[in-house]
C-alpha cells in the first residue's frame, strides 16, 4: 500500500513539475530588434584617475525598431561609464526608460555594459508599468558590425532627437505574468 501511494505522489509531482515547465515556456515572447543610439547630451566632464576615464549622465534616446509591439519606441538611458586607458576594458551601467509607440506603458530598469578594446555586449532587465504592469523584459545588446547596411538610416532614425552615433543589436524576450 505504501508503495502504491508513494508511486502516486511522485507521478503527480512529475505531472505538475512538467505542467509548470510547458507554462513557464508559454508565457514568454522572444523577439529581436535594432536599436538606432542618438547621444543627447552629457551631465559632467569626463575626468581620469590613474589609467580610468570617468564619465558620469551620459544620455541617450534611442529608437528601437522590432518584430514585436512592445519594444518598437524610444529607450531614454542615463549612463555612467568606467574605460580603461591602458587595457581597453569598459564598464558603462545605466538605468532605462522605454516608451512603446503603441501600448500606454513603460518598461523601466537598468542595464550594464562590459567589453573590451570596442567589443562587449550589454544585458538589461526592466518591468512593465501601465498596460505593461507584471511583465519583465529581458534583454542582450550587441554592436552592429561596421559595415551593417543600416548604418545608412542612423542619420533620420536620430533626426530631430540627437547626435547620431551607433546601432545596436538587440535579442530579447517578455516573461508575461
Amino acid at each position: 500500500m505504501k508503495k502504491i501511494v508513494l508511486s502516486l505522489v511522485i507521478a503527480l509531482v512529475l505531472l505538475v513539475s512538467m505542467a509548470l515547465t510547458a507554462s513557464a515556456q508559454a508565457n514568454r515572447t522572444y523577439f529581436t530588434a535594432v536599436e538606432y543610439d542618438c547621444f543627447t547630451g552629457m551631465g559632467s566632464e569626463p575626468w581620469s584617475e590613474g589609467n580610468v576615464m570617468h564619465v558620469r549622465n551620459i544620455l541617450h534616446v534611442n529608437v528601437d525598431v522590432s518584430d514585436t509591439s512592445e519594444f518598437n519606441g524610444l529607450n531614454s538611458t542615463i549612463a555612467d561609464a568606467e574605460f580603461n586607458m591602458q587595457t581597453g576594458g569598459a564598464v558603462i551601467r545605466g538605468t532605462l526608460s522605454f516608451q512603446p509607440e503603441t501600448i500606454n506603458g513603460t518598461w523601466e530598469g537598468t542595464w550594464i555594459f562590459t567589453g573590451n578594446k570596442g567589443k562587449g555586449v550589454a544585458q538589461a532587465v526592466a518591468h512593465g508599468t501601465g498596460a505593461l504592469a507584471g511583465k519583465t523584459l529581458f534583454l542582450k545588446l550587441y554592436d552592429a558590425a561596421p559595415d551593417d547596411p543600416r548604418y545608412a538610416n542612423l542619420p533620420a532614425m536620430c533626426a530631430g532627437i540627437g547626435e547620431p552615433e551607433s546601432i545596436v543589436l538587440v535579442e530579447g524576450y517578455i516573461l508575461e505574468p
